[in-house]
């Protein structure tokens, strides 16, 4: 899948067909409805209660609301329904196994996901301008309803505390750790998986071309010269090293935190979202995803922030030295994917979401890599 492929088959569902939808396929009753952020995918948050047809009909009892998160996956990756029902067990796993992560909620069928076709689908600007990016008669699309995890993206809390980032490697080191256990058979599934989705460090290299949609002529070599150290460092050596099931986008909007009530109470990690990027692969791509992420967060020591994530991990899970020497590029790389695909994203349909990364991310990338791996490795504690 390149990135056209993902402009292209992302849902722009309107909130009067998600209703529709739930309805029919849940037996829910929608009360309030909200639109979520998603690069590769449509999300809402939805309140909303059971439909009981014997307590509508008496009117003596009031059904429960409770709230939910609907997620509509691309219509390309949708046509590959053993991913969706595959990852949807990679994220049950995790919270049967105690985690505070999203877990599948069945439609009235009992299954953990619907194919369903919706038509006279437009996008529109985000700007309220009426011209239309794009629009299709109809596509299908995989939809799933999955819990609500309470708790604010990390990308929202400003200045993160170093205690916080700890914890952000502590949680990804005990999700390797269980995923171990996960059933072994989906191997094979997963690691093709990591070829097909545009987001998968494995694909990095296909956007040496993408690249020239930066146009700053340094920055448009950076990319590439982070690209192509990625495919001599990590790449050729990726059989060598350990692999297991990965997160696969263990990123800043995707952890969650608390939301304090006064300044009092202590920030700590709540949660996480969103494994529809997961797939088997070397553990050390979702580390260095991971620290590309930790490294533009608002604080004022990005290293020190980066060094408490790594030892946050190592806490659950020791990087052999192997993994050490791959795991700079790992991040580079990650920065270079989020950049482009980012920014040609955002010209093709208007989404501001995708320039999160623009704002801090070209700093923290050129510091990085002039300064070098050995230096890096120094203010990470991985020395």
């Amino acid at each position: 899948m390149d990135i056209d492929e993902l402009i292209a088959s992302k849902p722009f569902l309107t909130t009067d067909q998600v209703s529709t939808f739930v309805r029919e396929k849940y037996h829910l009753g929608v009360r309030r409805i909200t639109t979520l952020g998603g690069y590769d995918h449509q999300n809402f948050l939805i309140e909303a209660a059971f439909i009981d047809s014997e307590a509508s009909s008496t009117g003596t009892t009031e059904p429960e609301v409770a709230t939910y998160a609907l997620k509509i996956t691309n219509s390309f990756l949708s046509r590959d329904t053993q991913q969706i029902e595959d990852a949807t067990r990679v994220m049950d796993f995790l919270h049967n196994d105690g985690f505070q992560c999203p877990r599948s909620i069945p439609d009235k069928d009992g299954k953990t996901y619907q194919l369903a076709t919706f038509k006279n689908l437009k996008l529109r600007d985000t700007t309220g301008d009426t011209e239309c990016l794009n629009s299709r008669e109809e596509d299908t699309f995989a939809v799933r309803i999955l819990s609500f995890i309470p708790g604010m993206p990390l990308d929202d809390l400003s200045p993160v505390p170093y205690h916080v980032f700890e914890e952000i490697g502590e949680t990804l080191g005990r999700i390797h750790n269980a995923l171990k256990g996960f059933n072994r058979h989906s191997r094979l599934l997963f690691r093709d998986w990591g070829q097909v989705v545009c987001w998968s460090l494995k694909r990095v290299d296909l956007l040496h071309d993408d690249s020239m949609i930066v146009e700053d002529p340094f920055r448009i070599k950076l990319c590439r010269d982070a690209i192509d150290a990625f495919t001599e460092n990590v790449l050729q050596h990726a059989e060598e090293l350990p692999a297991g099931f990965l997160h696969g986008d263990f990123n800043d909007t995707n952890i969650l935190v608390n939301s304090p009530a006064d300044e009092s109470e202590e920030i700590h990690v709540a949660g996480f979202i969103d494994l529809d990027e997961t797939h088997y692969g070397p553990l050390v791509f979702d580390v260095g995803i991971a620290l590309m992420y930790v490294l533009q967060c608002k604080t004022p020591e990005p290293d020190t922030a980066a060094r408490s994530f790594l030892r946050g991990y190592q806490r659950h899970r020791t990087l052999t030295n192997l993994e050490v020497t791959c795991l700079f590029h790992c991040a580079a790389a990650r920065f270079v994917q989020s950049l482009v695909i980012g920014l040609k994203y955002h010209r093709e349909t208007g989404d501001n979401l995708t320039l999160m990364t623009q704002a801090r991310g070209w700093d923290t990338l050129e510091e990085m890599w002039t300064r070098d791996r050995e230096l890096s490795y120094q203010k990470w504690g991985l020395s």
